[in-house]
C-alpha cells in the first residue's frame, strides 16, 4: 500500500467476447481519507470521489444488480 493509503480493494474484470473483450481492473483505495477510484489501476485513469459520490456510485450498481437479476 501506499503511504496514507488505509483501504484497497481490486476487481479484476472481463468484457464479454460479443463486445470486443479485453480485460479491465478497477481499483477503489482510501487515501489521506479520500475514496479513489482507479481504471486499469492507473491513476490517470481514475477518480477522487467525495463520500456522497462513492455511496452514489455503490447505490447504483447495487441497482445495475437488481436489474440484472431480472433479466
Amino acid at each position: 500500500m501506499s503511504p496514507g493509503e488505509s483501504y484497497r480493494a481490486v476487481i479484476e474484470a472481463r468484457r464479454p467476447v460479443d463486445t470486443g473483450g479485453g480485460a479491465c481492473t478497477l481499483t477503489v483505495r482510501c487515501i489521506n481519507g479520500r475514496v479513489e477510484l482507479l481504471h486499469h489501476g492507473v491513476l490517470s485513469t481514475g477518480a477522487t470521489l467525495t463520500d456522497e459520490q462513492a455511496n452514489e456510485l455503490a447505490a447504483h450498481l447495487t441497482s445495475a444488480t437488481r436489474r440484472g437479476d431480472e433479466s
